[in-house]
């Protein structure tokens, strides 16, 4: 049976059914992401920078934060474990993952490092600059200590854990691998966003690096089908033998399912604003799929229809179960025309050989 199989509407809205109110662990690094925007009438006199006119001010959930808020938004519920810093940026990051209904008990607040921190400054649709506070290295072992403690209290009742890293330490110095053996002894499935390395997550059951992660580890995704499953079939080794999702931005997704079907699907074509947080949008849909015991196939459709609305907003956001319904007619025509080629070119192919 292909990949495909008979992907229609109604059985992505029960995938889509099949996990509202199902409950999300998500592990990662936390951040705070500030937004100041305004605008630009005139060069500063003391540098060669413009001068803006700040006229409006946010601040949201960023890195694992932001995953943690489109799994709730998505319709299901969310424990998050993640460090901030004892500081006003920390403050203000926890407040706003209790406004977003997100249990927050498991962040640990350390005095030892800093709650990073992003701070944009833009004008119109163009950023001016970012000013980034963090601190990357991994934990001391008193604070790995403390999170292993809030990980083992919030795995409890979990359907699927989520392991969000954006290479701040997190995850470093053999937290993944703990996670993971703890989720398997509970035969909690394992979901991993990686950032640079895929080694530390083997034993998960679906990994999602983006085309510049996946070409790290071997050959380009655009040289060719059979270079791409060379690529996604060495991925898949890597993490022991789970399923594999690559990212393409504006190319969309290419997949390889644990049957070996190599799966594509592209993205719906849509004015795109900012693709800030699209990447955390897709994490969270995969696994609330992986929850709904959805197919790969359809796991894909699912996430490529929240991200499709995840890049038409400003900075991080989050995606609502009414925008991602929408989407997904449009997304799963475009996929199944894209098999309908793929299909017809495969056929072509045998008739001529």
């Amino acid at each position: 049976m292909s990949a495909t199989g008979s992907i229609g509407i109604d059985g992505l809205t029960a995938v889509v059914d099949g996990w509202q109110g199902r409950r999300v662990l998500v592990v990662g690094d936390l951040m705070l992401d500030e937004y100041r925007e305004g605008d630009v009438e005139r060069m500063s006199p003391e540098a060669p920078v413009p001068i803006v006119r700040v006229a409006s001010h946010r601040t949201a959930p960023g890195g694992a934060g932001n995953v943690a808020r489109n799994v709730v938004s998505l319709g299901a519920r969310c424990a998050l474990v993640g460090v901030v810093g004892r500081d006003a940026e920390g403050e203000t990051l926890l407040e706003a993952l209790g406004d977003a209904a997100i249990e927050s008990s498991g962040v640990v607040a350390l005095a030892s490092r800093p709650t990073t921190h992003k701070l944009r400054i833009a004008s119109g649709d163009r950023q001016i600059v970012r000013l980034d506070r963090e601190e990357t290295r991994a934990l001391r072992d008193d604070a790995s200590s403390r999170l292993r403690d809030a990980c083992r209290r919030a795995i409890e009742g979990a359907d699927v854990v989520i392991l969000q890293d954006y290479g701040k330490g997190l995850l470093a110095g053999g937290l993944s691998e703990w996670i993971i053996a703890l989720a398997r002894e509970r035969e909690i499935p394992v979901v991993a966003d990686p950032k640079e390395s895929l080694s530390c997550f083997r034993g998960v059951a679906l990994a999602k690096p983006n085309a510049a992660e996946a070409r790290a580890l071997g050959a380009p995704l655009g040289a060719g089908a059979a270079a791409g499953r060379a690529l996604l079939e060495k991925l898949r080794e890597t993490i022991g033998g789970g399923e594999i999702v690559v990212t393409r931005g504006a190319r969309g997704m290419t997949a390889l399912d644990a049957a070996g079907n190599l799966i594509d699907v592209p993205t719906e074509s849509r004015a795109v604003f900012d693709v800030q947080g699209a990447g955390d949008t897709t994490v969270a849909a995969l696994a609330l799929a992986k929850v709904a015991r959805a197919s790969l196939a359809e796991a894909c459709i699912v996430a490529n229809a929240a991200a499709s609305v995840a890049v038409t907003k400003v900075g991080t956001a989050a995606v609502s179960v009414q925008e991602m319904r929408a989407r997904l007619p449009r997304v799963l025509e475009a996929f199944l025309a894209t098999a309908t080629q793929a299909g017809t070119a495969r056929a072509e192919d045998e008739r001529r050989s």
